[in-house]
């Protein structure tokens, strides 16, 4: 009875539709057939629902162009045209038809060891219907969350987040139960890229600063590397730091507080302070390496006289935990 109506239902499955997108562009059956992660959010095998799709018609044998494109990079496609004293110019595209036009035997000679399957037009169909429903899904969640940020409510914002994510395929995260998240540690890194900003920014204005606490704040919630897509496109720090730095440094001075916190909490009396040696370390950074603290002395990181153009990197250790 469950395997007819997992048969039926597949397609309303967001598993399977996600399962099926991996071929958008064409991919080989091996990397999925046998991997188990797949399984749990199945609930079948993962070669199973790809045998379904083939059978059903949404995966299809990949031509050619696309055995090339799956197998090769452009440098050594780029090898090829030149072995062959053709015109290494242009696209990818362009290179792989430009081969099979000068040599199409040799070229399904080089791929006929490889199987890639890509979607069928009935399969594209499903899939870009599915990935557009995502991308809303994702941008609604934003939406929320930031005018629930913009009203203060940091509790509802994160629960907000932990609703979405615990609503995914995979969640983000390793060993993250989204559905009993505590948003406890996040209320408190909130409140603090809304409070007063780090004295690293200092020459930043108060209405930029504004901007960037936002833009630190989805960053955070979002687990993302980059603020750039919560900023207005023409926008900038008015600092040497660009726009990505000034809200990680947002962020940091944050999470310093809470870490700081935690120490003290735990009974931490001494910490050290580590710094990266490297060239983007700069010397104020660099005096500070290694230098110890009682923790309620620590100095305030990020540090205020760092010239790092990509931020202060210092961060704190505990000695006696």
């Amino acid at each position: 009875m469950f395997d007819w109506l997992r048969k039926k239902d597949w397609k309303n499955s967001s598993s399977h539709l996600l399962l099926l997108s991996k071929f958008i562009k064409g991919d080989s059956l091996d990397h999925f057939m046998h991997a188990e992660h797949w399984k749990s959010v199945l609930n079948e095998s993962p070669k199973n629902a790809i045998k379904r799709f083939i059978k059903d018609g949404m995966l299809e044998p990949a031509e050619l162009p696309e055995l090339m494109d799956y197998k090769f990079k452009v440098s050594e496609l780029k090898n090829m045209l030149k072995k062959r004293q053709l015109k290494v110019s242009g696209r990818k595209a362009n290179l792989i038809d430009r081969l099979i036009e000068n040599d199409a035997p040799g070229m399904k000679k080089a791929t006929n060891h490889i199987s890639v399957f890509k979607c069928s037009e009935g399969g594209k169909v499903l899939v870009n219907d599915y990935l557009c429903r995502v991308k809303e899904e994702r941008e609604r969640a934003e939406n929320e969350v930031l005018n629930l940020l913009k009203e203060r409510l940091f509790k509802k914002s994160a629960k907000v987040v932990a609703g979405y994510e615990a609503s995914q395929v995979f969640p983000r995260g390793l060993g993250i139960d989204w559905n009993s998240y505590s948003s406890e540690s996040n209320v408190e890194i909130l409140n603090a890229i809304f409070g007063k900003p780090p004295s690293i920014l200092k020459d930043v204005d108060d209405r930029r600063i504004e901007t960037l606490r936002f833009a630190a704040a989805m960053m955070h919630l979002w687990g993302a590397n980059s603020a750039s897509h919560w900023l207005p496109d023409d926008f900038d720090t008015g600092i040497y730091m660009e726009n990505d730095v000034v809200a990680r440094m947002l962020v940091f001075y944050a999470s310093h507080q809470r870490q700081v916190k935690y120490y003290k909490q735990a009974g931490v009396k001494t910490v050290e302070i580590l710094t990266v040696d490297d060239s983007n370390t700069c010397s104020e950074c660099k005096k500070l390496s290694k230098k110890k603290y009682r923790i309620d002395k620590v100095p305030e990181l990020p540090n205020p006289n760092c010239t790092c153009k990509i931020g202060c990197r210092c961060t704190i250790v505990a000695e006696d935990l």
